[in-house]
């Protein structure tokens, strides 16, 4: 995957990921997971709000996480838009494994895509392959987020 160099992995702190998705569960879900990795998030809840989004607001995000099938605008749709609009943005789609996922992601094979569930690992190798280390890679904190660490290195307690 090759996107990094036009998402502006370089840029310090990492531009934020938008999470679209119809459903309110699953695109929380998907928020904490990226926060948890130490990327900043905004979110939509429809296409039509996330190409609003790209197009209007102050802060430009650097990559696009986006559900592959809603309505009325599917994640396809989203990625030509966004694309239209600021050619820098990085867009991912979010796909189930269901045959009309499939189709559509088959429509857009330049398109990265996880697969849900989505996994921890897989997450943060495309946020970090498109956008760069995250801030607690960077040395604002002292060592990995809790996320990052081995299960039995993980604890609540920072001494």
């Amino acid at each position: 995957m090759s996107p990094r160099s036009s998402a502006g992995a370089g840029a310090w702190p990492p531009r934020p990921v938008l999470v679209v998705d119809t459903d309110q569960t699953l695109r929380e879900s998907i928020c904490r997971m990226v926060r948890g990795l130490g990327y900043r998030v905004r979110t939509a809840r429809t296409g039509i709000e996330a190409v609003r989004t790209v197009r209007q607001s102050g802060i430009e995000p650097g990559l696009v996480l986006v559900r592959a099938t809603m309505s009325p605008m599917d994640g396809g749709e989203v990625a030509e838009r966004v694309r239209d609009a600021k050619a820098g943005v990085a867009v991912v789609l979010l796909a189930d494994a269901g045959a009309e996922d499939a189709e559509l992601v088959d429509a857009y094979p330049e398109l990265p895509v996880l697969r849900h569930p989505v996994r921890l690992g897989e997450l943060y190798a495309v946020l970090a392959a498109i956008l760069g280390p995250p801030v607690v890679a960077r040395g604002r904190r002292e060592g990995a987020s809790r996320w990052l660490r081995r299960p039995h290195e993980r604890s609540e307690r920072h001494d």
